[in-house]
């Protein structure tokens, strides 16, 4: 028995495009394609995305990439001291600003998997750093949106 750890992917122009390039297209697959075009470096740099590095601030915790203590607090007074909407505000990413500089024509489909993905991903590293915490991790794409978006907090 077969078990997906994440769904089946959709929408992979370039991996289909470089498959039918082969003459023995069945005994290809993902990683055949990692091996064949993606850099060590860059696999290993793509790692944030899923992996990211974390701040506490008191009782916040804040993706490291976005903190910034004066725009914690500007957040807070804001939200009237609301650590839940500072935490949400602050910790979400936008899939298609992660992805600004490429210049290819990109199916949608290949952002919002992603977006799931990395999801999950924060998910199992939130619940493995914070065991004493509870998070909820969420993907938007709704029309307000410029494109996919993840983001957490926790909930208290």
């Amino acid at each position: 028995m077969k078990i997906n750890t994440i769904n089946p992917m959709l929408g992979l122009d370039r991996y289909e495009s470089w498959k039918s390039a082969w003459m023995n297209k069945d005994e290809l697959n993902e990683l055949s394609y990692i091996s064949n075009q993606c850099n060590p470096e860059d696999v290993l740099l793509s790692s944030k995305l899923f992996f990211p590095d974390f701040i506490v601030d008191g009782e916040g915790v804040f993706l490291e990439n976005k903190y910034d203590i004066d725009v914690v607090r500007c957040w807070l007074e804001k939200f009237n001291g609301d650590l839940h909407a500072t935490e949400r505000m602050i910790n979400h990413m936008h899939i298609y600003d992660v992805f600004d500089g490429c210049s290819e024509n990109v199916d949608d489909r290949v952002f919002e998997q992603l977006a799931a993905v990395i999801a999950f991903s924060w998910r199992l590293v939130l619940r493995e750093k914070f065991s004493d915490r509870n998070f909820s991790v969420v993907v938007s794409n709704s029309d307000q949106d410029y494109g996919p978006v993840v983001t957490f907090f926790q909930i208290i």
